[in-house]
């Protein structure tokens, strides 16, 4: 099997992140390499389940903590930057923090965004996983929270485990049925992101919404 290509821009990150905790006399562009051909990039590292991480990192403990502890620093900063202003004209970053959060999950997560009338951010709350192709979603206790929270607006999310974030028929379906009920509340779906591994799809951008 043919190794995938790595960036030397992932190579050093990892570097320079490994030197920090390997013992003296590691070897951290070498570690860097090997996480590289197993995972991809530098994202999936961060991303990756622990054991995986373990077996790769020869059971460096170290290796094993800091790595995820990074990616929750990094998904904490860009949820602080879409807080600063309305998350309808803050597309690129709403994109890029969503495939942060759900790209590598291995289960289906049904999350929603609550947002006010400016269409800041409240909450991004997780209200339903299920399995790798199903996710049950409940509109009551959506709403329920919305009306909890005093949210004005939704964006919905759930992910495709694997790399396509097409809507199916029932994601179709499932978006409609919500659409109806908020509005008959006096709320706005004003959108509904599927996460794959490979990218993401916008209703509102697709037409779908």
């Amino acid at each position: 099997m043919t190794a995938p290509a790595t960036g030397a821009d992932d190579v050093a990150l990892l570097s320079a992140i490994l030197v920090l905790v390997l013992p003296p006399g590691g070897d951290p562009a070498a570690l860097a390499h090997a996480l590289l051909t197993r995972f991809g990039t530098a994202g999936a590292v961060f991303a990756a389940d622990a054991d995986e991480l373990s077996a790769v990192a020869g059971g460096r403990v170290q290796v094993v903590v800091m790595l995820p502890l990074l990616r929750e620093a990094a998904i904490r900063l860009m949820r602080t930057r879409i807080r600063q202003g309305s998350l309808l004209a803050s597309h690129d970053a709403l994109m890029a923090y969503l495939q942060a959060v759900l790209a590598r999950e291995t289960l289906e997560q049904f999350r929603v965004l609550f947002l006010d009338r400016n269409a800041r951010l409240i909450a991004d709350e997780v209200l339903a996983q299920g399995t790798i192709d199903q996710t049950p979603v409940y509109p009551r206790e959506v709403m329920r929270r919305a009306i909890r929270l005093k949210a004005s607006e939704l964006i919905l999310v759930h992910n495709h485990p694997g790399w396509n974030p097409m809507p199916s028929r029932e994601d179709i379906m499932m978006t409609r049925r919500l659409e109806q009920i908020a509005t008959v509340l006096g709320l706005a779906v004003r959108d509904h992101v599927i996460v794959g591994n490979g990218g993401a799809t916008s209703f509102r951008q697709s037409g779908l919404l």
